[in-house]
């Protein structure tokens, strides 16, 4: 068995890379639509455990503010363009340095690959088939660029000394590599199988009894879905959530909701409606307990009117200690929304009208404080935790599917 060749080696370094470039891509398109179609769901929303969407809409799919997807299609551009340099250098000198600095890379991000591999199944306990791919790709990689170090390095040494050096390394890293790689492929296939969050209302209540003889001691009551901001077609499952863009509590169902919710698909459909603590536009709170809430909910209709309610409903919380006009209006520019028209709206009456005839309904249905959310007409007061929300949901599915 005879080292590969430099050549042959970049060229395998440049296919693997073109090959996680072009997921990257894709995943990078999804994680888009995600944060600004309400309701999509991508093909990779393949089951509860097997679930794109539900990685890609968790806080581990940024790194520094930037979609975890940009940064590898970056990392695989900078790939092909160092093997590309390993090839034409003219001096030695120059195609070691470049080799190692692919080889050190590719180490990182397979390193980086199990990090998020740990944090898919073991915090968000979903796998995104699109992303493990991108797992073993970078696994690959290390072989790839290690074959490519050692081809290099053993260009002008004595040719017995260094295919022996080669041999002996390469085996070994073939085996790491090989073994990480089958070790990943076996925890995913675990997860997909349904271990952990997939669980049906009768183990909920048999794990959990507590919780689900709490939750179904809640009150129900009819709720219509007329009116708010639907998130999702009608589903099964429909949640209807009265909320304050200022408060805290509302803040935290907002995080868990999107953790939660892309792992349901279309079975669930989240209805916003706004119940602002701030007696400017609330007549039921006695005083403002928050007093930037209501001019934050006539931002948020202003920005429905054009179309953008939930991308501008996801800007508030995400900025809930900037609040005041002018934020509010920065955040409008941002979504590129026309200033002229956000303006005239915010300083008319039609969202005050909307918000009246949310806070009415409201009152009328008993909501005295936010977050408090209907779940197929269940009056749920707080902010659930993720984990809660999720049994929640299932046992309202499941009571939904044996009625129909």
């Amino acid at each position: 068995m005879r080292p590969m060749s430099a050549k042959r080696a970049a060229a395998l370094t440049i296919a693997l890379a073109l090959a996680g470039a072009a997921v990257s891509a894709v995943i990078a398109s999804i994680h888009a639509k995600l944060a600004s179609s309400a309701g999509y769901a991508s093909f990779c929303n393949v089951s509860e455990s097997v679930n794109c969407d539900v990685v890609l809409t968790s806080d581990y799919a940024h790194l520094a503010g930037v979609p975890v997807a940009w940064w590898a299609l970056l990392t695989y551009v900078v790939f092909v363009i160092g093997a590309v340099a390993v090839v034409r250098a003219e001096r030695a000198s120059r195609r070691r340095q470049a080799a190692t600095a692919l080889f050190g890379m590719a180490l990182w991000s397979f390193a980086y690959s199990v990090f998020l591999g740990w944090v898919s199944l073991a915090v968000l306990r979903a796998v995104c088939l699109l992303c493990s791919g991108l797992y073993v790709l970078n696994a690959a990689l290390v072989v790839a660029t290690w074959l490519l170090f050692a081809a290099v390095r053993a260009q002008g040494r004595g040719a017995g000394i260094a295919a022996e050096a080669w041999r002996m390394r390469t085996r070994w890293i073939f085996a790491a590599a090989a073994m990480a790689v089958l070790v990943f492929l076996s925890l995913a296939a675990w997860e997909g199988s349904g271990r952990g969050g997939a669980l049906s209302a009768e183990e909920v209540a048999q794990q959990y009894p507590e919780f689900y003889r709490w939750y179904m001691g809640l009150p129900v009551i009819p709720v219509s879905v007329a009116g708010g901001h639907a998130r999702g077609r009608p589903a099964s499952v429909v949640i209807v959530e009265f909320s304050d863009f200022e408060c805290g509590h509302c803040a935290k169902a907002y995080r868990n909701l999107k953790r939660v919710l892309p792992r349901f698909g279309s079975d669930v459909q989240l209805i916003f409606r706004h119940f602002p603590l701030d007696a400017s536009c609330n007549p039921a709170v006695a005083s403002s307990f928050h007093r930037y809430a209501c001019l934050a909910a006539m931002a948020s209709e202003c920005a429905a009117a054009q179309g953008r309610f939930w991308e501008y409903h996801d800007l508030l919380f995400e900025n809930q200690s900037a609040l005041e006009r002018d934020s509010l209006i920065r955040y409008a520019e941002r979504l590129g929304l026309d200033r002229a028209a956000f303006l005239a709206c915010l300083d008319s009456d039609a969202p005050r009208r909307r918000i009246a005839d949310d806070t009415s309904t409201g009152q009328r249905l008993g909501v005295a404080s936010t977050p408090t959310l209907f779940m197929n007409g269940r009056i749920v007061t707080g902010a659930l935790e993720a984990d809660k929300l999720e049994h929640a949901i299932r046992i309202e599915r499941a009571a939904r599917s044996a009625a129909s």
